[in-house]
């Protein structure tokens, strides 16, 4: 009699099993083969393969952190030691840059001071003539100059040419300073005595011993004078 079998293959369902009936012949046992093939391991630590397991996987993770954390913090280091160095070169160079256009400045009036000023040495030195010129004339009495009609030729000279040094003198921005009755002032003038007047204010200008001048503002010989006191 044929006899009735139930064989499950591996890999079916258990549900789906059938029948067989057999001869008493070919009564047997049939042994499924097992074969093992092989998979590709996947060597990147950040994945997870047939053999890790989540432990593994965290254990990865919190190594991988720290490392990153610790290449972050030397980057932001580095990038504040730039920003810093950036900083302090771009303050040297405008430090550089003022410096630069104060020396140019400096530059640019000593080389206007040089051509204004430039004459004040032979200025001086033509101020002694005037003022000779200025004592000839003063010291000729007007009693002789009605007696000889030669020496008031000659003073008129004097004069003429007292008044064409002086334009001279002007035309160059050297300008006398004459400072009879006016306020003493250090900057202009040189006191050389103090004389009583009560009916002037103390410090006024009342005698000139040799006049001032003054080139283009600068004061190149202060007038000596006599000022009142109380």
């Amino acid at each position: 009699m044929a006899r009735a079998l139930l064989l499950a293959r591996p890999g079916l369902d258990c549900q789906a099993t059938a029948s067989f009936t057999l001869p008493r012949a070919l009564h047997c046992t049939a042994r499924p083969e097992l074969r093992l093939v092989p998979r590709a391991v996947c060597l990147d630590p950040r994945s997870r393969n047939f053999f890790s397991s989540k432990k593994e996987e965290e254990a990865t993770t919190e190594e991988a952190a720290p490392q990153l954390s610790e290449a972050e913090a030397a980057l932001h280091e580095r990038i504040a030691e730039l920003e810093e160095k950036n900083a302090e070169y771009f303050d040297k160079y405008r430090r550089s840059l003022a410096d630069f256009e104060n020396l140019r400045n400096r530059m640019n009036k000593q080389v206007a001071d040089a051509k204004i000023f430039g004459i004040q040495g032979f200025c001086k030195d033509l101020l002694d003539v005037a003022d000779v010129l200025g004592k000839a004339i003063s010291v000729v009495p007007q009693e002789a100059l009605q007696e000889s009609q030669y020496l008031r030729d000659m003073h008129q000279g004097l004069q003429l040419t007292e008044s064409q040094i002086l334009k001279v003198f002007e035309k160059h921005g050297l300008v006398q300073e004459n400072p009879l009755g006016q306020k003493f002032d250090p900057n202009k003038h040189d006191a050389l005595f103090q004389m009583p007047a009560p009916d002037k204010e103390p410090n006024t200008v009342l005698d000139v011993q040799k006049v001032g001048y003054i080139l283009q503002g600068r004061t190149i010989r202060p007038a000596a004078v006599g000022v009142s006191k109380l």
